[in-house]
């Protein structure tokens, strides 16, 4: 019935005189009134560790260690109110999540937002704030007249929400703010409690549920001695908000006017002064003028260190170096040691790897939400899977979770199986009923039109029987489930469809495997975290059975509710060693006995933090509120006025060392700032030690460098660095050639030789032996004109593809080349259908041409990449868009064929082994051969006065166009190689010796003209015969010109890319040749593929890519990850082409070429 104060700066012994107090009592009378030490969760553990460890104690039961939640369970177990079944924050989110579907129409500002992830624990959140503040829902009506409308709104939705939460949990759960409503209420009922002594240590501030509990203590038990880290009383005063001890001024203040309210005795303050904590002087002054302004400058450093790092793991691993030093040289126990940081996320996988290189055991006290285990993982994508149509995403996430397959066999077996079942979902697009309609999947190795008719072969046979095993092994368990929910009437058969699925894949005996073998691999923690997520899940079902277990529920609504559950799980973290480093929040951990502390992350924006408004309330709504007279937590504003007390209490936790480091730059290479307290510290000492964390210790002086040579992994890094750059002609000291001794002579020399070993590496491909060339080619190869293209372009890519068989992953989507596929089908079918019906290409109408296009399309859409354009609506309206396209080419062909002397002499011509053509052939230097074969799109016929002529047209979905520069380096042999092909075989096509009439490329497309005049019908067909001029080179001769535009006279051709000037002669523009050219181009096309068949078969994968007018064959290439190609190293270089004149290549072809006949 008595209140004390025991009052002090941090670190001036406050705990260790409430320890000493509490022993003292005990050791006077062992067996007299009970004692409680009530602290917070985060220390709880430390502080019963402090007494039980006690020599002179050798043990007590007289005084107890509680946090607030313990002591109300030890209370309500006594005086009864334990009896309601306890619901966990997971069940809270279930119970929120169902409260909101059911009455979704009646929000006015949560209807849309209640679907985004994470928005139930954000409700959730706020309905525990609402208890701990003691504000009712009947408190939130008698506001809501007094507060904007917007707010209002806001509130007027909580409010729903909270009663209807309020009222199911009535009489029948208890949470954890109810223990503490509870525990105020029936205090005065304990004997327990009236007999006890309670020292209430290591708080800051108390919710208003916590202070009525203490409210009811200090009148009912003996006395009560609350500590406070403060420099003062606040009997009589509140605290300025500039104060450094403002937050716990105000808590002061509040328990004194509560004391005094209830008429409590109060006794003189204890004050407690100077360092029982910190042992050095430095860090003492540091304590001291934190907050004085003016500061006293205090010469000596000794203890606090600040250092500037490069970047984050830079700053880690100038941490872990020190640490180990620490531990070797001055004989600190882990235990001794914290690394305190406030933004974990940006650091908590960086210390993991670092501090497992350097071996430094290590416990991070930080919650981790369980979504990202196997099991949670499994549940939520198998609903996705039911609730989402069968798609690819959810479905394979199921599957990688390993957990919907036996575990019979090794699991990477069954993974590569998976792998290829996942390849061919992606191929097909395969989604929806046709994972569960009982169809066979069919398999067949290449896809495209052309291959529609080939046979299946036994080895897709064999694989397509594999890959419709797999696909049961996947569907099965899924299915049943979904037929289970579609069954289930209420949330408690949900709940029990959800248990059988996880029976049938007999998950607990696997979750039991994978903890086995986590502990076999020495992973303690991950061993413990597989059995608490099972239990987790287990214990959430029945508790969602519980709470929901009568209400009508489809599976839509189950997932819902049940994800909302599973985002509330997070495991129990418990260190698995006793003696490690801890890294900590230094905000929300309660640290003692560290006698060296590492403060990482002193950035401006988080030492002070940028505050961020979060939850449903933004800082101007809790001002509002708070003005209205409801009593809510502080908002961000607020916060920000306690930073300091934060920064104060982070850099006064150690005893002996303060190391206070920030990063320059972040992952990004983006600039930090340094926090302002690094200023504040360099103003309270005039010698501080500043040291810089490089990434290469190549960037300091050979004393700092020493430092980076300790650990045996991390030191081999640093030295392969270090000759790395000895390489490069930087000076090494000698200190690093001892060091690399050093590993020459240990039992980690055959590690240190293979991580050497890349110092002698080089970015470049050796020579094929001849054997493995005939391994990957044979001796009889089928080359096409594509092939020889990729390996003129960069050899290492004709590489890759032909002779590793390197291959995209291919995915369901429909890409250029499929579209090209489609117009070549297409204008071959039409002009089958021309010729069969017995009709000529100038007599076709648009309408004929519409007609023919949708007939064509309709024809090949279900051949092309698996029905593809038949699987959506979008792809409806893409086939509609293509039909216009293929009709406006036809009825553009079918125009230029009106005024044309050529005539189509073949359509998809194939040349090649059992072609209708033969193939060219080449005789290569091992005595291979090589064939080359390929399809002509179209070739057309002339007949003039004494020759005949062929030319060569290609269609192409973009516009292109001959470049002689890329003929001459091989870059773009297609239209010569045809012209060649039909030129050489011309006898067999057309009975007899043809001339060259050119080479064209036809753009297949529907044009857009973009005009501001007025335009006639007759101007506009004008315009878009123009954007049909077909490109390319065409012989210079009249009569061949004529023949291809027989309406031209003089001005350019609207067909071809040649005019005629007045005067009869070819204008600047026409792109022609002569036949004497022609025959040059032929005769270099066949050198370039006799050169690269003669230097494929010798075994040469060079990286090699060129570049010509800023293009480059690595911008598009499938395998850059695979060559590694770096232009900024000595040995990769790109071939530079430059542009040349189609004069001067005709010369370089003649100079350089076979003189003889083709």
């Amino acid at each position: 019935m008595g209140l004390q104060f025991v009052i002090g700066r941090s670190g001036s012994g406050k705990t260790d005189w409430m320890i000493s107090e509490i022993k003292k009592r005990i050791l006077d009378d062992p067996e007299g009134q009970p004692i409680i030490y009530l602290v917070p969760e985060q220390m709880s553990f430390l502080s019963e560790y402090e007494l039980a460890a006690d020599d002179d104690l050798g043990g007590t039961i007289r005084a107890q260690v509680y946090s607030f939640t313990r002591l109300a369970w030890r209370v309500l177990q006594e005086e009864g109110g334990m009896s309601r079944q306890h619901i966990t924050p997971a069940g809270r989110n279930i119970l929120i999540r169902k409260i909101i579907e059911e009455n979704r129409e009646e929000l006015s500002v949560f209807s849309k937002a209640a679907d985004k992830t994470g928005f139930v624990s954000t409700v959730e959140g706020m309905l525990t704030e609402f208890r701990q503040y003691l504000i009712t829902p009947d408190d939130m009506v008698e506001h809501l007249r007094s507060v904007p409308a917007a707010l209002a709104d806001k509130l007027n939705d909580l409010q729903k929400i909270y009663t209807e939460f309020d009222q199911a949990l009535v009489d029948k759960y208890t949470d954890s703010e109810d223990y503490m409503r509870l525990l105020a209420e029936m205090i005065v009922k304990s004997d327990y409690i009236r007999e006890s002594t309670i020292y209430i240590d290591g708080f800051h501030s108390f919710t208003p549920q916590e202070h009525d509990v203490i409210r009811v203590l200090m009148d009912i038990a003996q006395h009560v001695t609350i500590s406070l880290t403060t420099d003062r009383s606040f009997r009589h005063d509140d605290p300025d908000d500039t104060e450094l001890f403002r937050l716990t001024g105000r808590t002061y203040h509040d328990l004194y006017e509560n004391a005094i309210e209830a008429g409590i005795d109060i006794k003189d303050d204890i004050v407690i002064q100077g360092h029982k904590r910190q042992k050095n002087e430095s860090l003492i002054h540091l304590e001291t003028q934190f907050d004085k302004r003016p500061a006293n400058t205090h010469e000596s450093s000794s203890g606090l260190t600040i250092m500037q790092a490069a970047g984050r793991r830079a700053e880690i691993e100038g941490a872990a170096r020190e640490i180990r030093r620490l531990a070797r040289v001055e004989n600190y126990r882990y235990k001794q040691i914290a690394l305190l940081i406030r933004n974990g996320e940006e650091y908590r996988s960086i210390i993991e790897t670092v501090f497992d290189d350097y071996n430094i055991p290590f416990f991070i006290d930080q919650k981790r939400p369980m979504l990202n285990h196997p099991l949670i993982e499994l549940i939520r994508s198998s609903l996705e899977v039911i609730g989402g149509k069968w798609r690819y995403e959810a479905i394979f996430r199921a599957v990688k979770t390993d957990l919907l397959f036996p575990f019979d066999e090794p699991r990477e077996n069954v993974r590569r199986r998976m792998d290829l079942l996942e390849n061919y979902v992606l191929a097909h697009g395969i989604y929806g009923d046709r994972w569960t309609n009982g169809e066979r999947w069919t398999y067949r190795r290449y896809m495209g039109l052309e291959f529609t008719s080939v046979a299946q072969t036994d080895e897709e046979r064999a694989f397509e029987i594999q890959l419709n095993e797999m696909k049961e092994v996947v569907s099965t368990p899924l299915y049943r489930l979904e037929r289970r929910l579609k069954h289930a009437k209420n949330a408690l058969e949900c709940c029990r469809s959800l248990y059988q699925f996880i029976e049938d894949l007999n998950i607990p005996e696997k979750i039991e495997q994978l903890s086995i073998e986590a502990e076999e691999r020495g992973e303690l923690a991950a061993a413990a975290q597989h059995n608490q997520a099972w239990d987790a899940v287990i214990g959430m079902l029945d508790e969602f059975a519980e709470v929901a277990g009568d209400e009508q529920m489809n599976a839509k609504k189950f997932a819902s509710v049940l994800n909302a559950g599973l985002e509330a799980l997070e495991f129990s973290i418990v260190p698995p060693a006793a003696d490690q480093v801890i890294v900590a929040n230094p905000e929300r951990s309660r640290l003692a006995g560290i006698e060296a502390a590492f403060v990482v992350g002193m950035n401006d924006g988080v030492f002070p933090s940028r505050q961020m408004e979060d939850g449903i309330l933004d800082d101007e709504e809790r001002t509002a509120l708070i003005a209205a007279g409801m009593n809510v937590a502080p908002g961000s504003k607020t916060r920000l006025l306690d930073e300091e007390f934060v920064a104060y209490r982070t850099v006064t936790i150690p005893a002996s060392r303060l190391y206070i480091s920030w990063p320059i730059a972040d992952s990004e290479g983006k600039s930090l700032q340094p926090s302002p307290y690094i200023k504040r510290l360099r103003e309270l000492f005039g010698g501080l030690n500043e040291q810089l964390l490089a990434n290469d210790p190549a960037d300091l002086q050979p004393k700092e460098q020493l430092e980076y040579i300790g650990y045996p992994e991390p030191t081999l890094s640093y030295l392969t660095s270090q000759l790395q750059l000895k390489k490069r002609g930087y000076p090494l000291h000698s200190f690093w050639w001892d060091t690399y001794n050093v590993y020459m002579e240990s039992p980690l020399k055959r590690k240190a030789g293979l991580v050497l070993d890349s110092l002698y590496y080089e970015n470049k491909t050796n020579v094929l032996k001849p054997q493995t060339g005939i391994d990957l080619y044979g001796t009889d190869m089928i080359a096409s004109v594509s092939r020889m293209e990729t390996f003129h372009s960069c050899p290492f890519s004709h590489f890759a593809r032909h002779g590793l068989k390197l291959r995209d992953r291919l995915v369901y989507r429909l890409e250029a080349p499929d579209i090209g596929d489609l117009f070549h089908g297409a204008l071959k079918w039409i002009a089958e259908e021309v010729e069969k019906r017995g009709m000529k290409w100038p007599e076709l109408t648009l309408e004929q041409c519409r007609t023919f296009a949708k007939s064509a399309v309709e024809e090949l859409a279900p051949k092309l990449q698996n029905r593809i354009l038949m699987s959506s609506n979008r792809y409806s309206y893409i086939q509609h868009k293509l039909e216009q396209i293929i009709a406006r080419a036809s009825t553009v062909l079918s125009d230029q064929a009106k005024v044309s002397g050529f005539s189509p002499l073949g359509i998809e011509l194939a040349f090649g082994p059992r072609s209708e053509l033969p193939p060219l052939v080449f005789h290569l230097k091992n005595g291979a051969r090589m064939s080359l074969a390929g399809r002509i799109d179209r070739v057309d016929k002339a007949e003039g006065n004494n020759d005949t002529y062929l030319r060569v047209i290609d269609y192409k979905s973009g516009s292109r166009d001959v470049d002689m520069t890329e003929i001459y380096y091989g870059f773009a042999m297609q239209m010569l190689t045809y012209l060649d092909i039909v030129l050489t075989n011309s006898s067999i096509l057309t009975g007899k010796e043809a001339r060259p009439g050119g080479v064209l490329y036809f753009h297949v497309h529907n044009p857009y003209l973009n005009t501001k005049k007025f335009m006639t019908i007759e101007e506009i067909e004008k315009e878009i015969m123009k954007s049909f001029r077909m490109k390319g080179l065409v012989l210079g001769e009249d009569e061949a010109i004529h023949l291809m535009d027989e309406q031209l006279e003089t001005g350019d051709s609207l067909i071809i890319p040649a005019g005629f000037k007045k005067d009869g002669t070819l204008t600047a523009r026409s792109k022609t040749v002569d036949d004497d050219s022609f025959g040059t181009m032929r005769r270099h096309v066949r050198k370039l593929y006799e050169d690269a068949g003669n230097d494929i078969v010798s075994g040469a994968v060079d990286i090699t890519p060129y570049r010509y007018n800023k293009k480059t064959p690595c911008t598009f290439c499938s395998y850059r990850q695979v060559c590694q190609f770096d232009d900024t190293l000595d040995e990769n270089s790109y071939r530079l082409i430059r542009p040349h004149k189609n004069e001067e290549i005709i010369q370089k072809m003649k100079e350089n070429g076979d003189d003889g006949i083709v």
